[in-house]
C-alpha cells in the first residue's frame, strides 16, 4: 500500500499568503464586472428612451405641456428623472432649414425646443436659443417655439455635416439624453461621475 507523503508545513501558509494577495484584485474585478453590466443596462434604457421620445416627437407629441412629458418619463424607470430635476436632462429639438432671403439663409435652425429634467446637468450639443426668443414670448405659455428662428443667430443648430442636407420645408427631430450613472459606480470604479449620452436624429 502506497503511503501518503507528509504535507510540508509551509504549504498552508503559502496558500493563505497567495490568497491574501490576490483577493483584493479579485474583488476589484468583480466590482468592475458588476458595475460595467449595470452601466450597460442603464445605457440601453437611455438609448431606448431616446428612440421612444424621437418617435413621439416626430409624430406630433406636444411636449410643451406636462402630460406628454410624464408619458415619456414612464419609460424612464430607474433613471431618476423628473420634469425639472433628477440625474440628467432630456432635450427635444425640432430643426428646419431657413429659407432663402432670410438672415440664416440655408442654415439649419432650432424652431422648437423642450426640456425634461435638470438642464444644469449638461448643455444641448445642438445649440441653445437666447432666452429672449425661447420660449416664444409672443405665444401663450407654455410653448416650446423659438421666435423668428430664421432670423436669430442664436437659433442656428449644430448638427453633423451629413444631416445638413435637410430639404427646405421638412423638419428634423433631435432627442438628446444626458444621464448620470454615478449611483451605480460601486467602489469608485471610475474616478469621475460616469455620464451616459444618447442622441437620436429622426
Amino acid at each position: 500500500m502506497r503511503q501518503k507523503q507528509p504535507r510540508q508545513s509551509g504549504e498552508g501558509g503559502n496558500a493563505i499568503i497567495e490568497f491574501a494577495i490576490t483577493f483584493p484584485v479579485l474583488i476589484l474585478v468583480l466590482f468592475g464586472v458588476v458595475t460595467g453590466g449595470l452601466v450597460f443596462d442603464r445605457y440601453m434604457t437611455v438609448v431606448q428612451l431616446a428612440r421612444n421620445a424621437a418617435s413621439m416627437f416626430a409624430r406630433g407629441g406636444d411636449f410643451a405641456t406636462d402630460d406628454n412629458k410624464n408619458v415619456l418619463l414612464l419609460g424612464a424607470q430607474g433613471l431618476n428623472l423628473a420634469l425639472t430635476s433628477g440625474d440628467g436632462v432630456i432635450y427635444l429639438t425640432r430643426v428646419h432649414k431657413a429659407p432663402p432671403g432670410t438672415p440664416n439663409d440655408g442654415a439649419l435652425v432650432i424652431a422648437e425646443r423642450h426640456e425634461i429634467g435638470d438642464n444644469s446637468y449638461a448643455s444641448s450639443s445642438v445649440g441653445q436659443p437666447n432666452a429672449s426668443i425661447w420660449p416664444n414670448p409672443d405665444l401663450p405659455s407654455p410653448n416650446g417655439d423659438v421666435k423668428d428662428p430664421n432670423e436669430e443667430g442664436s437659433a442656428v443648430a449644430q448638427v453633423p455635416t451629413p444631416l445638413q442636407t435637410l430639404p427646405l420645408g421638412e423638419s428634423m427631430y433631435v432627442v438628446e439624453i444626458f444621464h448620470s450613472a454615478d449611483n451605480i459606480n460601486f467602489g469608485g470604479v471610475w474616478n469621475s461621475n460616469p455620464r451616459l449620452h444618447s442622441i437620436v436624429y429622426f
